[in-house]
This record gives C-alpha cells, structure tokens and sequence, in this order.
C-alpha cells in the first residue's frame, strides 16, 4: 500500500514537471514573437516607393529594415515629393506613394478616369508642419498674423505691414536689428501646400523665401544662420533648433506641435501621413506590396515610426 502511494506520488511529480516545462516553453515562444515579425512565406520581386520630400528618411529607414526580413525584395526610393508621386502612381512608373496631405478631389478623380475605381488610401503615422528657429533666438511663440507677415507680401491674415526684422516682432536681444531670413520646404512639397494655406491663408511668398530640398537643409540652414526661421516636418530633432508655440487665436493660449496636440490635431497644421496604392477592385494586392504594409502596421514598423520622430496612430 506505501509503495502503491509513492509510485503515484511520483507520477504525479513528473506531471507536474512536464507540465511546467510546457509552461516555459510556451512563454519563450510567446516573447520570441513579440520582439519578431510573425513568421511569413518568403516573397520576392521589385518595388518602386516614391512621394514626400519631408518623408524620404521615414521611407528609407522603414525599407531598410524590411529589407532583412524579406531580402529577396529589391527596393528603389525617389523622393520628388507627393504631388509628383501621385503622378507616377497613375503613370505606372511606381507602385506606392507616401503622402503627407489628403490626395485632392483633383488628383482623385484623375486617378479614377484612368484606371475606373478610386485608389486605396492607407494611414500609417501622424506628424505636423512646425516653425523652427535656432536656439540663440528667445522666441518661443509667434502670432498667427505675424507668421504671415513674415512669410508672405500678401498679408491674407490681417496684417497691413510686413515684419521684416526681429525688432519688428519684439525681440530685444542681439537680433533685434538682424533682418529676417525666411526658409521652407520647395513648393511641390505637401509641408509648403499646408503651411500656405493655414499659415498664410492661401496667400503668396515673399521673394526672399528661400526654398530647400529638404528637412536635413532646412537645420543646416537655421543651424549656421540664427536670424534664420522655417518650417519643415515636426519630426526635425536638432540640438541646435527647437520649435514654435503658435497662436491662432488671440483669446487662446499658443498651441505648440507636440504628440498630444498633434494626435488631436489641436495644432492646426497637423497632419495624417499615408501610402496610396494602386489597388484594383476584387484582386488581391502583390506579395511584396503586402508585405510592406503589414510590415509599417507591425510593432517594429512602429518603432521605427516612433524613432524618426513620427507619431504612430492608435
């Protein structure tokens, strides 16, 4: 009877052991694919991704890192900014745009006439157009009407006289007598076509503005010239910047362009970035193309989202 009692006792013990070895090899398999994309069948071909100037370091670094889990897809990347990208996505010559404004009822209806069906719009991340200066101007907000003033001769906002120096806008210290030096984004970018219509109220540039091929010119620019001031994309990170509080309203406190404003677009130049895809109704899309999607929806698509200084969508 005791040895009948142990012999069951001890069955149990290994149950209980296997049991717990079950355990942990399922909780190790379980991390695994939290730090790694879920396994995939392999796919191959080629993919030609164009569209924002502002977001060419966004597309570049997510490719990369597509890149080594799927090494059999071959990507090329041009950046003529999104106007232009949707063109070639009409053309042909591309098979995904990264937009940073809403494709236009123009450029929708373009799209349509060609191919007879709308094309498919996918968010992936959210950022802002915000107002940099170096860091040796005090400034820390600007009027709405100033901004105007400053950037544009057209004055749609309400002021009657352009700002031309820094003294103009209040400033006392050694810039003060400095005159104003005016950058931004060229115009075919979406950033300029949305700073435009909310900064400047639809209106005109001055001559003086000076237009950069991208955010990387627009901190070497500000960084070497502290009379300077621009706008780019708010995923900018430089030491030697920081950017503007803006007020657009006189009876509300300044907005400035950080996650939480720009996440409920409480900053009026918040944005919805996208990729648009030619997607024709009732076939599926290429495996490669599939594969990137999946890939900016994944959690490492999002880290690397959140690492270039983008915000990730809920």
């Amino acid at each position: 009877m005791k040895e009948t009692y142990q012999t069951s006792l001890f069955q149990s013990f290994q149950k209980m052991l296997i049991c717990f070895s079950l355990l942990i090899i399922s909780s190790t398999a379980y991390s695994d694919d939290v730090s790694t994309p879920p396994p995939s069948s392999p796919v191959e071909g080629h993919l030609v991704f164009t569209g924002s100037i502002a977001l060419g370091n966004l597309i570049s670094e997510l490719s990369q890192q597509f890149s080594e889990y799927h090494p059999l897809v071959t990507i090329t990347i041009a950046s003529p900014g999104s106007m232009a990208g949707v063109n070639a996505l009409i053309s042909g010559s591309a098979d995904m745009v990264l937009v940073s404004t809403p494709l236009s009822d123009k450029q929708k209806q373009h799209f349509k006439e060609r191919f007879g069906y709308l094309p498919e719009i996918i968010p992936v991340a959210m950022d802002a157009v915000a107002i940099y200066v170096n860091n040796l101007n005090p400034l820390t907000y600007i009027n709405h009407k100033d901004l105007d003033a400053i950037f544009s001769d057209t004055h749609r906002c309400g002021k009657e006289q352009s700002i031309k120096t820094w003294g103009d806008l209040g400033v006392k210290s050694i810039l003060s007598q400095r005159q104003i030096h005016t950058y931004g984004l060229t115009i075919d970018t979406g950033a300029t076509d949305l700073f435009r219509q909310v900064a400047l109220c639809g209106g005109d540039f001055i001559k003086d503005f000076q237009a950069l091929p991208g955010p990387a010119a627009i901190e070497e620019a500000l960084t070497s010239d502290y009379a300077g001031i621009a706008f780019s994309n708010s995923a900018l990170r430089s030491s030697e910047l920081h950017a503007l509080a803006i007020s657009f309203d006189d009876n509300m406190p300044p907005i400035a362009p950080n996650e939480a404003n720009i996440r409920s677009k409480r900053y009026p130049m918040s944005r919805t970035l996208s990729i648009v895809i030619n997607h024709p109704v009732n076939q599926p899309i290429p495996a490669p193309l599939q594969a990137f999607i999946n890939f900016t929806q994944s959690e490492q698509g999002k880290d690397i989202i959140r690492k270039e200084g983008y915000i990730t969508l809920p």
